[in-house]
């Protein structure tokens, strides 16, 4: 790994492969924390996942350590990295409480809250492409949902409220990038995130058993590529071009929720889905065309 991507020039396909990566660690955590789902509560679980990512990413952030010389917005760092360890302790337990394609499907809203704060917070222009994105979105909620003809559960709420968390983090993030190098920012969200969580989770602790803490590790190093995929891929294309892929993810889950856990197919939920990835494009899209 290394963080020059700046220099990277632009590969389309190559950046559509990493994309596919990105889906298929995201969706091989989910598997992982499914089957951890009854020996271990959702917030021990995502404190040693960001213990154990902590030391993954610290031999790569050291150089930018180095040239911050420790002047470092801690503050900042250190809101964006509880609000998003809170946002992933409610991931963690939408995962063992709803199917993994509804999962799927509702974090796909993340980047829809992320566009309405930035309007909200960074002033950014409401253009028409944006407001009809925001009701593509708003349609691929309903069908995701059904308000009116299905209880919203727990664990729906739980992963609703974890994409508004999660979008509130990026929108930090988008702050931080502007003096921070890459490394350096997962560095302290890890950081932070592990520190929010231990009170939590030696409250509520349960001692792992050695195949526990094979998944957890398994958990940590993909989500750490994942990570590392989705920025490749940011790099290396347009969001425009990266961003469809991502509907893949939502086919994935839903074939192994199908396979492995025995979940039905909800067919509203995949069109409601890609209602939210069509919105998704449509807003990196038309900033493409604004910046070009």
């Amino acid at each position: 790994m290394n963080d020059g991507m700046h220099t990277v020039q632009q590969n389309n396909p190559l950046a559509v492969f990493f994309m596919v990566l990105t889906g298929a660690c995201m969706v091989a955590v989910m598997v992982n924390l499914r089957y951890l789902d009854e020996s271990l509560p959702s917030v021990q679980v995502a404190f040693i996942r960001y213990l154990f990512g902590l030391a993954i990413i610290f031999p790569f952030a050291i150089h930018e350590l180095k040239l911050r010389n420790l002047e470092i917005p801690i503050i900042k760092h250190g809101i964006r990295g509880t609000l998003h360890g809170f946002g992933v302790v409610l991931w963690f337990y939408s995962v063992s409480q709803i199917p993994l394609s509804d999962v799927t499907a509702i974090s796909y809203l993340t980047p829809i809250f992320t566009t309405i704060g930035a309007i909200i917070v960074f002033k950014e222009r409401l253009t028409k492409q944006r407001s009809l994105a925001i009701l593509t979105a708003i349609t691929g909620a309903i069908l995701i949902l059904k308000p009116g003809f299905e209880v919203i559960s727990a664990g729906i709420l739980a992963q609703l409220l974890s994409t508004l968390l999660l979008a509130t983090s990026y929108l930090i993030t988008k702050n931080l990038t502007k003096t921070e190098g890459i490394f350096l920012i997962v560095l302290m969200l890890n950081l932070f995130a592990t520190l929010t969580l231990l009170p939590f989770a030696l409250l509520s602790w349960v001692t792992p058993s050695v195949h526990d803490l094979g998944l957890l590790l398994a958990i940590a190093i993909l989500a750490s590529f994942g990570h590392y995929f989705v920025t490749t891929a940011v790099a290396l294309a347009p969001l425009s071009v990266t961003q469809p892929v991502i509907f893949l993810q939502l086919i994935w889950a839903t074939l192994i929720g199908l396979l492995i856990f025995g979940e039905p197919i909800d067919f509203l939920i995949i069109m409601g889905g890609g209602f939210i990835v069509l919105a998704i494009t449509q807003i990196a899209y038309s900033e493409k065309k604004t910046k070009g």
